[in-house]
């Protein structure tokens, strides 16, 4: 009965409906994947070698402006715009423009905040060496035994920085405390669990 329903729906809208509609679903859910998956720590645009975040930038050769953040942001914020606007009964082409400012204040939006975190972790002038003995949080889990490296959040130069990191211990889940013991090559630090 419902997908009957669905398939109605579907088949009384126009072409271009459709074509915005699909776009939106897809890009929503695209949307709501780069969400959850920042959320437990696996970062889309830095661990996926992605060729959309090639030369631009921001002040930083090495921050992209073609991220698949920013590009999902412009898709999902294009396609609802249009899915809107088509509602009200409006034509194709006094569509487009607005769905594309909509996309393009979305995409800026997430490049400035993209950017503005960034500068909260850039590790600067620091000397890693200052971070013995300090403690701080596990943000994507370490494997016990040295078998492989996480990331913890650390303080450093009264600044949040974000750094990879090994035990010899067990292995040490997300959020729990960490206190850093050594500073290996590569600024990877060896870590223990604590209170």
């Amino acid at each position: 009965m419902i997908l009957l329903t669905i398939d109605e729906w579907w088949s009384q809208m126009e072409t271009e409906e459709q074509v915005f509609w699909i776009l939106a679903i897809f890009s929503s859910v695209v949307f709501f994947l780069v969400f959850i998956f920042s959320l437990f720590g696996f970062d889309a645009d830095s661990d996926f070698d992605t060729d959309l975040s090639a030369d631009a930038d921001i002040d930083s050769p090495d921050f992209p402006i073609f991220s698949i953040k920013s590009i999902t942001a412009f898709m999902t914020f294009f396609s609802w715009t249009g899915v809107l606007l088509l509602k009200e009964g409006r034509s194709l082409w006094t569509i487009i423009p607005y769905s594309f400012i909509s996309g393009l204040i979305a995409m800026i939006l997430v490049i400035f905040l993209l950017k503005k975190f960034s500068d909260l972790t850039e590790a600067g002038n620091a000397d890693p060496l200052e971070l013995i003995f300090e403690k701080g949080d596990v943000y994507i889990p370490i494997p016990g035994e040295k078998q492989g490296s996480g990331k913890v959040h650390v303080v450093l130069n009264r600044s949040l920085r974000e750094m990879s990191a090994i035990t010899e211990g067990e292995s040490i889940a997300t959020g729990e405390k960490i206190r850093v013991l050594e500073i290996l090559p590569d600024n990877v630090l060896l870590v223990e669990k604590t209170k």
